[in-house]
């Protein structure tokens, strides 16, 4: 965990509001979960366990958790608040993100966009449109998809009549099938789980292809000896179809990839920038996760990205940040500390017409107030002196061109028309 500093801020907040104003054009709404879940929430849906999240106890015995991922507090979120809304229902998040095995970023800031209640491929491109949008916009040269359906391998293991399990097993078996170090590795796996010879051909031949046309022939030559791959299949291509649709060009089947396995229910999908191994983000449909938490079924999809990594990977990317311009920052500073007396009532009037105005609460001496002006990223230094009688003598420096004047006011609306023009 790190301090943020302002510039830090900026940054992080600029590609925030960024993501959120493009997934609202998309009719995505703004929705914030609670730092901390019970850990009940997480028990049965996260793809981690609770011993690598940072949980405690509370003074009332409840076990908690700081959130370790989007996904399960938005399914829970939905359930208490959406259960009954017209579906889809589309949400977006921007948050704090805890991970205690995560050894270079403990906390970060993730964004998460969502859709409820529609099983159609539709929704996940239009998702990854969503963040190609911002791709696009803040500059990557280009980027690429990588898609799969991890039912492919649900429907060819399922065949097994002993040995399975079950749906809760399967997923054991790709789980462990996904860390592999090697191929022999893997078919050790599955024979220790008494898996028949033509299904361990049948998952090694898919773990070896790497090119998607190829994977594609392969896929229909199996679907003649495991016919519950046919339907996926036909979702697969439904899903290349909808990215097309939704001018996603740059996007393949990659069959051998079993990325969120142990934690999505069938689509993954992740998104790269160009010729970079590491990804933007990923997501994928949790569709089983409304009924783990005792609601009824509802299809769910989404995709989260670290906003942190993502500056990052715009930074190797070459990708430049254009901060929104910052309005006009003006330092007042006073001789005499009777003047500020005087002067406050104006600096107020100007604050509520949207200037930024600061009052240096340090009598110092017009040289150290403009140091000062500098390190804060000032445009303007304003000295304001007593003249005879009533009047009010200005030194106005702009520190964007060093160039300086010097002014006399005669009462507080003259003063407000001078500051208003700095």
């Amino acid at each position: 965990m790190r301090d943020l500093l302002p510039e830090d801020l900026a940054k992080i907040g600029h590609i925030e509001s960024l993501f959120l104003k493009t997934a609202s054009q998309y009719g995505f709404v703004h929705v914030q979960t609670p730092t901390l879940e019970m850990a009940e929430i997480y028990q049965s849906t996260s793809e981690f366990p609770q011993e690598r999240c940072y949980s405690l106890v509370d003074g009332r015995g409840r076990n908690l958790v700081l959130r370790s991922d989007p996904d399960a507090p938005l399914a829970r979120l939905v359930a208490c608040h959406f259960r009954y809304d017209p579906k889809p229902i589309k949400l977006a998040f921007c948050g704090s993100i805890f991970r205690s095995w995560n050894p270079r970023r403990r906390e970060f800031r993730m964004f998460s966009i969502n859709t409820f209640g529609i099983d159609e491929p539709t929704a996940d491109a239009e998702i990854l449109r969503v963040v190609a949008d911002v791709v696009e916009a803040v500059g990557f040269p280009g980027y690429r998809i990588e898609f799969n359906n991890l039912q492919l391998f649900r429907s060819i293991i399922a065949t097994a009549s002993t040995g399975s399990g079950g749906e809760d097993s399967v997923n054991d078996i790709l789980y462990a099938i996904r860390f592999a170090p090697n191929q022999e590795s893997v078919i050790s796996l599955l024979d220790s789980h008494h898996l028949p010879r033509n299904i361990i051909d049948a998952i090694l031949l898919l773990l070896e292809c790497s090119d998607e046309f190829k994977a594609h022939d392969i896929l229909v030559g199996l679907g003649r000896e495991f016919p519950l791959l046919i339907p996926e299949l036909e979702k697969t291509m439904a899903l290349r179809e909808a990215l097309e649709d939704q001018g996603l060009k740059h996007s393949h089947l990659s069959v051998a990839n079993l990325h969120g396995t142990g934690f999505y229910s069938g689509f993954t999908y992740r998104l790269f920038p160009q010729d970079n191994p590491k990804e933007i983000g990923d997501g994928g449909r949790y569709d089983r996760m409304m009924q783990q938490m005792h609601s009824e079924a509802m299809p769910a999809t989404g995709m989260g990205l670290g906003i942190e990594r993502f500056i990052e990977l715009m930074a190797v990317s070459h990708c430049s940040m254009t901060l929104p311009s910052q309005p006009q920052r003006i330092i007042v500073a006073y001789a005499e500390a009777s003047l500020a007396v005087i002067c406050r009532s104006v600096l107020r009037r100007l604050r509520v017409n949207g200037r930024m105005v600061e009052e240096d609460l340090v009598i110092r001496g017009f040289d150290k107030t403009v140091r000062y002006a500098k390190s804060k990223k000032c445009n303007r230094v304003v000295m304001i002196r007593p003249g005879f009688s009533e009047q009010l003598r200005l030194k106005i420096l702009n520190l964007d061109d060093d160039q300086a004047e010097s002014l006399i006011v005669y009462n507080q609306a003259e003063l407000f028309g001078v500051l208003l023009k700095c």
